[in-house]
Formats: C-alpha cells, sequence, structure tokens
C-alpha cells in the first residue's frame, strides 16, 4: 500500500465503524497491460492488501471480503496512460446484506 493511501484508509475506517454490520466488497482492478491472468492475480493481492490494512486498523474481518477484476471492468480508455492509471484502482462497494 502506498504512503499516499494511508490518509484514505484511515478515513474509511471511522466510516466503516459508523455502520459496523455492514459488508464490505474490496474491489481490485487493473488496465489492460500484460496478461489477463496475472493482471487478474494482482487485482485479488491489490484488494486483499486493502482489506490486511482494514483489519489492521480494527476492522472486524468477517464482514471485509476481497474481490479481484482484473482488466475486467475499465472505466476509463486502456489505450492512454491516464486511462491506464484510472483502471488502477479499488472501490470500496457496501453490500446490501447485513451479517
Amino acid at each position: 500500500i502506498a504512503s499516499e493511501s494511508e490518509a484514505p484508509l484511515d478515513e474509511l475506517v471511522i466510516l466503516l465503524k459508523a455502520c459496523p454490520d455492514a459488508v464490505i466488497n474490496v474491489e481490485g482492478h487493473t488496465d489492460a497491460d500484460g496478461d489477463p491472468q496475472q493482471n487478474l492475480a494482482l487485482s485479488v493481492a491489490r484488494a486483499e492488501a486493502v482489506v490486511s490494512a482494514l483489519i489492521a486498523r480494527g476492522v472486524n474481518p468477517a464482514r471485509l471480503y476481497a474481490v479481484g477484476y482484473g482488466e475486467a471492468e475499465p472505466i476509463a480508455d486502456n489505450a492512454t496512460a491516464a486511462g491506464k492509471r484510472q483502471n488502477r484502482r479499488i472501490v470500496v462497494m457496501v453490500s446490501d446484506t447485513h451479517f
């Protein structure tokens, strides 16, 4: 996890503690460069790293799920450097279900 992500993670923990029964999906995404299978593995690893960071900050691990999508769900054009940067991301989704 990059140092510039530490403060946003701390802010996320505050929000998650306000809704202690919500199930959280942490989604990892990549750009389209490289092998699709390696990108999928990288996206899972990114999501798992965020889940680990949240657990280390006191979030209940039972409510956290890491999901990797690889390059399957781009939000920008993978033909440009700016688009690739946007596609390399983590998305935190609050599920409709509660545990």
